[in-house]
């Protein structure tokens, strides 16, 4: 009963079902807490952004819980590539300009 279970399935079904129900109770407490320590991150994450929002921004969407598929995982894979190679070429065009007049001999 205390699992969820009701009086006659406690009294009058196998303990197979017994040990169902505790192993359920089990996953709901553990799934509560991770509820619970997200929400703490997100507490964390909020007043952080309060005493300094210049360091500590602010998800602008909530942190994922689940794994991403493989497509999920390809876009993001191509999208850090696209990212990387963009902060390369930036930083190759500050460096040109900023050696533009140096003989390279």
């Amino acid at each position: 009963m205390m699992y969820g279970m009701s009086y006659e399935e406690f009294w009058y079904s196998s303990l197979d079902r017994l040990e169902f129900y505790w192993q359920k109770n089990q996953f709901d407490i553990e799934r509560r807490n991770q509820e619970l320590w997200l929400q703490g991150l997100y507490i964390r994450m909020a007043i952080a952004n309060c005493m300094d929002g210049n360091k500590v921004k602010y998800p602008d969407k909530p942190q994922r819980i689940t794994e991403l598929t493989e497509y999920e995982q390809e876009i993001e894979n191509k999208r850090k590539i696209e990212q990387l190679r963009n902060m390369l070429v930036e930083r190759k065009a500050k460096w040109d300009e900023k050696h533009k007049g140096v003989d390279a001999g």
